[in-house]
């Protein structure tokens, strides 16, 4: 995810890392901002905020499962949540311990979340889709004390998975599991109904009294304690566990809500992002429930038509997703006709977002407002995130306005912070960067300086009116004949073809060039287009060496869980001819 240290000692000798070297001198016109706040942060932790706000709305609708036809006030939410985290820490469970959650969206999934952010556990969010290879290094890599599972769904079966992985627990008594394999690893909870070998049910745990302990169990939670743990998307290697705090976790969420304008009226928001991921259980989630608005789960797993129907039935006035959700939305809105839409926000974010794209939001989904958001799973969420007054064009050409109580930098490969509209790598210091990656000092070192400032591997711009402007991943930079070429830039211009529907532009071996320039693109229905399009609509708008020579056309794009495009993926296809 970070170019490494040594990269930088070659093809810059004279230059000391940046990692190093963050206490030079801003000087005038340098890339450089700090946004002081609109008002104070706040020094408390999940478990208090989310207990004051079902005292404060016991009876509104916390959850609304569609696909479950289930309906969870405030107060129910919090009575079932004490429920479930006195049951942990009678069963065992100290302060600290991690949690994992491995299933898909439920309504379960958020009452455990809120389970443990009450009585001091870590939550461990883990990808619905991994294989179990995949969950036995989660696992491990965090000494995970329990495991909720889901229940079998779409061709999930999570127990029988686990049961691959750890055939122990089939001859194990509930919350007494021994493993040689996770040591640490006591209890399995299970979202199914029916009793399972070894297992507890959710509905066994939840159904106790609370403990009268439960109080006590919140307060002992400070603000700077571990909070939630999310895995990176693991590109280049095994996945990091960054760890984030109550505080950061607390007030990233409260200021995305504020710029959202959760904090206005009652808000019915659509969640079709995944949970395990920080656009879910972050942006969607907790901001929803700090504000108590509504949170609207269409179905299980990602589905479109699902999404719309919720929209519709459930009158949802918000909904976030990633590009490529708005983009599928848009397909089917424009396949079917005109629907009738009742959306007040809808939000962008977890992956760059072309201008078009935005511009299309704004179209079909009818939204009184369009907001971009940007960040990273190393900074809780939010780093950059537009203003509720911004225009759509500035929405269109930026990812936003720098979030509260934030510092953001761009620096070159010297560590040097660039003149204001240069592009470098963008740093970010504040309350919202992870405590670390969990048991890995040296990884978390090599993006986290000592004096705070975090790497994020971003190539960016930012303008001394305060917003930010993603030009690519440093890592995805093309170098073609010596050229250097950042790939969102095309794809941003091919996506405005009114026959692409998604773009991606990626780098493949050239013998004299080093790498050339391929387009991979996917089609409106019944649409062909050829390489001599590409380079007309390119033509006169991108420098020629910027224009691609390659041309690939795909009906799907290979995606992670949470709606990203998996370029390096696209990349062995081409390499190996199957594309």
């Amino acid at each position: 995810m970070f170019i490494r240290i040594p990269v930088f000692a070659r093809r810059f000798s004279s230059c000391i890392s940046h990692r190093q070297t963050h206490h030079q001198q801003i000087e005038p016109n340098a890339s450089y901002l700090h946004n002081k706040g609109s008002e104070p942060l706040t020094k408390t932790t999940l478990g208090e905020v989310l207990g004051q706000i079902a005292n404060k709305y016991p009876e509104r609708i916390a959850v609304r499962s569609v696909y479950e036809d289930l309906n969870l006030t405030y107060e129910e939410l919090i009575t079932k949540a004490d429920s479930l985290g006195c049951a942990l820490r009678a069963n065992g469970f100290e302060k600290g311990d991690r949690l994992g959650i491995w299933s898909h969206n439920s309504a379960e999934w958020i009452v455990t979340l809120v389970a443990a952010a009450r009585v001091g556990l870590i939550s461990v969010l883990i990808n619905p889709v991994y294989e179990i290879s995949e969950l036995g290094f989660c696992i491990k890599k965090t000494g995970m004390k329990g495991l909720m599972i889901g229940n079998a769904v779409n061709k999930r079966n999570y127990y029988n998975n686990l049961k691959r992985l750890i055939p122990e627990v089939d001859n194990s008594k509930a919350g007494a599991l021994k493993s040689e394999q996770f040591p640490e690893l006591s209890t399995i909870i299970s979202y199914d109904k029916e009793h399972l070998s070894g297992v507890f049910t959710f509905d066994s745990l939840i159904n106790n009294k609370i403990d009268n302990r439960i109080s006590k169990y919140v307060s002992e939670v400070r603000p700077e304690d571990g909070s939630i743990i999310h895995f990176t998307s693991g590109t280049t290697g095994d996945p990091k566990a960054a760890l984030d705090s109550h505080f950061g976790a607390v007030n990233n969420s409260h200021f995305i809500g504020k710029r959202n304008g959760f904090n206005e009226d009652h808000e019915r928001i659509c969640l079709q992002a995944p949970l395990f991921h920080a656009l879910g259980s972050i942006v969607t989630s907790l901001s929803a429930l700090s504000y108590g608005a509504t949170l609207v789960l269409p179905s299980p797993t990602y589905n479109v038509p699902a999404t719309i129907n919720a929209l519709l039935a459930e009158k949802c006035t918000s909904i976030t997703g990633t590009p490529t959700m708005y983009v599928d939305i848009i397909s089917q809105i424009r396949n079917n006709g005109d629907l009738p839409m009742q959306l007040r926000m809808v939000l962008a974010a977890g992956a760059p977002c072309s201008p078009q794209i935005i511009r299309d939001i704004q179209k079909y989904l009818k939204a009184s407002s369009v907001l971009a958001l940007y960040g990273l799973t190393e900074t809780t969420a939010s780093v950059f995130q537009s203003l509720p007054e911004d225009s759509l064009d500035v929405v269109a050409e930026t990812v936003g306005y720098i979030q509260d109580h934030v510092e953001a930098k761009v620096i070159n490969e010297c560590g040097e912070t660039v003149p204001f509209g240069s592009a470098g790598e963008l740093m970010v210091r504040g309350y919202n960067n992870m405590i670390g990656y969990w048991d890995e000092p040296e990884k978390t070192n090599n993006t986290l300086a000592q004096d705070g400032w975090l790497s994020t591997g971003d190539k960016f711009t930012i303008s001394p009116d305060g917003y930010g402007k993603v030009v690519g991943r440093i890592k995805d930079i093309i170098v073609r004949g010596g050229e250097n070429i950042a790939p969102k830039e095309i794809e941003d211009l091919l996506n405005t073809h009114p026959d692409i529907i998604e773009s991606q532009v990626v780098g493949v071996p050239d013998e004299r060039l080093g790498e050339d320039l391929c387009a991979v693109i996917r089609t409106r229905d019944g649409v062909s287009i050829a390489l001599d399009d590409i380079n007309k609509h390119c033509s006169g708008r991108l420098a020629k060496f910027k224009i691609p020579r390659i041309l690939k056309i795909i009906d799907k794009f290979p995606k992670t869980e949470s709606g990203k495009i998996k370029k390096y993926r696209l990349k062995d296809l081409i390499e190996s001819g199957k594309l």
